[in-house]
């Protein structure tokens, strides 16, 4: 019985040795078809060079013996463009190009047309000249400031609390636990916490957090700086779904801050089931916009961004608490990178309110080599420069209820890294949120509910 037990895991670790030795061999085969079309090319970019790697995998097939290719090169190569359905042979092809096209330098794709679009951020000061006085000075958030940045921790009063914040230059804030956001009586006492920052707030039931407001300057010299347009150059790359690379998105003072407070934060990146994956090498923390505090960083980055996603690709997005906070992305060691994915749908589904429609990421951080952003099933590539945005919608034509959407176009993938360091600010647009139904209750819902 033994005997028999070994011969039959013998023979099953052979036959496994013999299709990993064919898979390797099939690969070897297509890096140097790839190697060749990219010396007859010049690139790896978009369908000349895919048709030109799927035409030659054709050619060599039946000299090679290239056991899983048995589609035709017409019927591979639909199977390798959005919309197409993919199956074994036609994903390993995908992943062996994508491989290969993130470690060529050749630039990336060349946009179809530019054009210049003007920012105008709104004047804070007549929105609110009278916020100091409101709620002592401070905003209420459900929720929880992160360990770290203590300046003081004991048993106090919410007003006692506060009152102590709001002396101290230092304190940014108080965050504590209670089953109610006001005290059973004024002199009750619960041990609170001051702290110097009030940045990484999350939502938890029973903790309570205020953070202190600061002091919008409107003097004519701050509000002329505010109110001066930003025109920028857009790039795009594809008109339908829209892809777009933006010059000088960020600026330097934008990108110093963000990148300094958020390396110490940072923790290993996390797929969307939670939790960690060798399919998302990275690291990753979320940056929260303030919309009481117009002068913050991520405030005047978050407006900016939806201002872009409405007025030039047109979309129907406003920013407020209800949408997803900005996650801040940073690839640091060689080999660092995110599988091919999607932010959002694109696999032809309908629209269901609520649902993501669009991303953009913001490069503050770019690598020395490799890094790069590929669209897997058109290879269109980012060769992205440092302070450029890239925007990518979901949607062929207007956003609507019911309007099938992307079916593989917005498909993508963060290149391995390979020497320097990348740091991005990744944004997710949706539809139809609010504080009552933020993103987290859309994510939770049938699609029955809201989707035909």
């Amino acid at each position: 019985m033994a005997h028999a037990i070994c011969a039959h895991l013998l023979y099953g670790f052979g036959a496994l040795a013999k299709a990993m030795e064919a898979r390797d061999h099939r690969e070897d085969i297509i890096l140097s078809i790839a190697h060749n079309c990219t010396v007859w090319l010049g690139n790896t970019l978009g369908e000349p060079w895919m048709g030109c790697v799927v035409s030659e995998l054709d050619d060599v097939r039946d000299r090679a013996k290239l056991s899983g290719s048995r589609h035709r090169p017409g019927q591979l190569l639909e199977r390798l463009r959005p919309g197409g359905k993919e199956d074994a042979s036609s994903d390993f092809l995908k992943n062996v190009m994508r491989n290969y096209s993130c470690e060529v330098a050749d630039g990336g794709s060349q946009p179809l047309r530019s054009f210049q679009w003007s920012y105008h951020r709104s004047n804070p000061c007549g929105q609110n000249s009278d916020r100091m006085e409101e709620m002592l000075n401070f905003t209420y958030f459900a929720g929880f400031l992160p360990a770290g940045n203590d300046i003081r921790s004991g048993f106090m009063t919410k007003t006692e609390a506060l009152d102590a914040c709001d002396a101290d230059a230092t304190c940014a804030g108080v965050t504590y636990q209670a089953q109610d956001m006001e005290f059973s009586t004024p002199d009750s006492k619960l041990y609170i916490t001051l702290k110097s920052s009030a940045e990484g707030r999350t939502k938890a039931l029973d903790w309570h957090t205020w953070r202190k407001l600061r002091e919008l300057d409107c003097s004519t010299e701050a509000q002329q700086r505010r109110l001066e347009p930003m025109v920028l150059t857009v790039h795009v790359l594809q008109e339908s779904p829209p892809i777009y690379l933006v010059d000088d998105f960020v600026t330097d003072d934008e990108c110093e801050n963000m990148v300094r407070s958020t390396l110490p934060k940072m923790g290993p990146s996390q797929v969307g089931g939670g939790g960690a994956s060798s399919y998302r090498r990275s690291y990753s923390v979320n940056m929260v916009p303030d919309f009481e505090d117009e002068d913050h960083v991520i405030t005047r980055l978050a407006r900016r961004k939806f201002a872009f996603a409405r007025e030039v690709a047109k979309y129907d997005v406003w920013e407020g608490v209800g949408q997803e906070p900005i996650n801040a992305v940073y690839y640091k060691d060689d080999g660092d990178q995110y599988r091919p994915h999607c932010d959002g749908e694109c696999n032809g589904r309908r629209y269901k309110l609520g649902s993501r429609v669009a991303s953009s990421l913001a490069y503050c951080t770019v690598a020395d080599r490799g890094g790069y952003t590929l669209f897997t099933r058109t290879h269109l590539k980012v060769v992205p420069r440092q302070r450029q945005l890239l925007f990518f919608g979901y949607f062929f034509n207007e956003s609507k209820v019911g309007v099938p959407m992307d079916n593989g176009w917005t498909e993508h993938t963060g290149c391995p890294l390979r020497t320097g360091r990348k740091w991005i600010a990744t944004m997710w647009y949706r539809e139809g949120v609010s504080a009552e139904k933020d993103w987290e209750y859309w994510s939770h819902q049938p699609q029955a509910l809201f989707g035909v």
